[in-house]
């Protein structure tokens, strides 16, 4: 492989490590789902940031998203120096706010997507609605 070609795949690594997408139209299943988003984040890594309250924050809204609605379309997770971005979309326009506690809910899952996350929420868009989160990176300090 030349120089050339060696570039170009490490440049194609690195802008999947900074930007991700996976389709969900097909209903992947959630252990694929988040194989994929590993592989790509974990490239060019720092050592001390933590991937696992991520997959926990994807895992829950995909699979909020393959129980509530019908066409689910899109994983996006966005990485920048101190954060990641996750957005799920859908074709479901309803953006009613969804709370994470309350009497009854049981929504513990969202609870741990509140506890693991700067913030959440919901937001209309064009084809229907995103479930999005802002994820720290370093969520521990660095042990010396």
């Amino acid at each position: 492989m030349d120089f050339d070609q060696e570039l170009a795949r490490l440049t194609d690594r690195l802008a999947a490590a900074a930007e991700t997408t996976v389709a969900l139209s097909d209903r992947p299943d959630l252990r694929q789902v988040r194989s994929v988003v590993a592989e790509a984040l974990t490239f060019g890594a720092c050592p001390d940031d933590r991937y696992g309250g991520v997959l926990l924050v994807i895992d829950e809204l995909v699979g909020n998203a393959y129980q509530h609605t019908t066409a689910v379309h899109e994983l996006r997770v966005t990485r920048t120096a101190e954060n990641l971005l996750v957005e799920v979309s859908d074709a479901d326009p309803d953006i009613t706010p969804v709370h994470a506690c309350g009497p009854g809910s049981g929504r513990f899952g969202l609870r741990l997507v509140g506890q693991l996350t700067v913030d959440w929420g919901v937001r209309a868009d064009s084809v229907g609605k995103v479930v999005w989160a802002l994820i720290p990176l370093k969520v521990f300090p660095a042990v010396p």
